[in-house]
């Protein structure tokens, strides 16, 4: 029961944080122009952070599938 909370909750974070990445990357590179300096370094690091996180979210789910005796994909 465990393992498959954690499946979910990964499977739900990943989703989150790549469309967060998605926002995040039109505001940093298709609205530069209209954005603050300031506010586009912002939105570069989120990327960076972001793709940290969805990262983190994608290991935990490889945990969780292995818990489960599942093929890891």
């Amino acid at each position: 029961m465990k393992a498959e909370t954690l499946l979910r909750s990964a499977n739900t974070a990943m989703v989150v944080f790549l469309t967060l990445f998605i926002i995040v990357a039109y505001g940093a590179w298709g609205m530069e122009a209209e954005l603050p300096l300031m506010l586009i370094a912002v939105l570069h690091f989120l990327q960076i952070l972001l793709a940290g996180l969805f990262k983190v979210s994608y290991v935990v789910r490889l945990i969780a599938q292995n818990q489960l005796g599942q093929v890891l994909r």
